[in-house]
């Protein structure tokens, strides 16, 4: 009987590596069971092949829609719906970082490199980063603090929006995701590894990566012009994108106005209710349930909402916020006021 209460406890861990007590202490005690936690693991290749042939047909309708409707507002929409798809895509690496896309290994990794292709990076440089993302949450090790970091007021995210803006975070984020060989993650691996290590090894990953972007550069070409690709491509992945993903993770791991964290507790992350706006363009494949990802890793994308309605049924609180853009202006205005 120990004997399987030990296997039990290892298997938790294995599912909820590091989640916060209270979530850990719900499972434990079986107000949320073991059992259905495994079937919440289960993989839906159908479902995962839908998500990636959705995100390819939503990637090529931007070049083919502006070329037969070439007006401002179409513009307008058609830079909604690239940040849509990057977001989309970014979820599709995301998912085969944590070996929830497919339950082919080969699969998983081939449509992981895809997806990072399509976005300018490699997978193994995203994975590389996002898992000690999970390990070192908010800690000085953590890469994701880029992005910013829990303390971070409104007058510092303000200042690095105009550096997202301006290419700078945009830049900083691709020589992350291409660390020298059996290189720790590192907000800045280029310290780390060497300025010539680094750019011979950033050089040959991003060889494939290259390959992609001209498939891609041949599409607008014969659709809007080569001239698309850098108004529909290259610029908003450069400046918008870099800006969302910052406002994003402000509301899932800063810490809110008036309502401080534990500062001895780095351990801060948030869902997100959203409007549809929001929910559309920033958060699909319910991105928004970013607190449940963090207590299970291993549980893919469109069972997170599951995830939620037992963590409040087991009465474990969830943080939850509303909307990423309000959260992260509502933390602006507050140093102007």
């Amino acid at each position: 009987m120990i004997g399987l209460d030990v296997v039990r406890a290892q298997e938790i861990e294995a599912l909820t590596p590091g989640a916060p007590r209270n979530a850990k202490q719900a499972i434990h005690g079986g107000a949320i069971s073991i059992e259905m936690l495994r079937e919440l693991t289960t993989l839906r290749d159908g479902r995962s092949l839908r998500d990636v042939a959705a995100a390819v047909l939503s990637f090529v309708a931007v070049p083919v829609v502006y070329a037969l409707w070439p007006h401002p507002l179409v513009l307008a929409a058609c830079l909604l719906l690239v940040i849509r798809n990057a977001n989309y895509f970014a979820q599709l690496v995301h998912e085969s970082d944590h070996g929830t896309l497919f339950r082919s290994a080969r699969l998983n990794v081939w449509a992981g490199n895809l997806a990072a292709f399509i976005l300018g990076y490699t997978r193994s440089g995203h994975r590389h980063a996002h898992m000690d993302h999970h390990l070192y949450l908010n800690t000085e090790r953590d890469p994701d603090r880029l992005f910013g970091a829990p303390g971070d007021n409104g007058r510092r995210i303000l200042w690095y929006l105009l550096q997202d803006l301006f290419f700078v975070t945009a830049v900083k984020r691709l020589l992350q995701y291409s660390p020298a060989d059996r290189s720790p993650s590192s907000v800045a691996p280029w310290k780390t590894a060497g300025v010539g290590r680094f750019v011979i090894s950033t050089s040959r990953r991003m060889l494939p990566v290259a390959c992609v972007q001209l498939v891609i550069l041949g599409l607008f070409t014969v659709t809007t012009g080569p001239w698309g690709y850098l108004w529909l491509q290259l610029l908003p992945l450069m400046t918008l994108y870099p800006v969302q993903i910052r406002i994003r993770s402000a509301a899932e791991h800063g810490m809110d106005v008036g309502r401080p964290e534990n500062p001895a507790d780095p351990w801060i992350s948030r869902s997100s209710t959203l409007n549809v706006f929001e929910r559309f363009v920033i958060a699909p494949m319910d991105q928004n349930y970013h607190y449940e990802h963090h207590i299970f890793p291993s549980i893919p994308n469109y069972n997170l909402a599951r995830v939620h309605a037992y963590l409040i049924a087991a009465g474990v609180p969830v943080p939850t916020q509303r909307s990423y853009i309000g959260f992260t202006l509502r933390k602006i205005l507050a140093d102007f006021r």
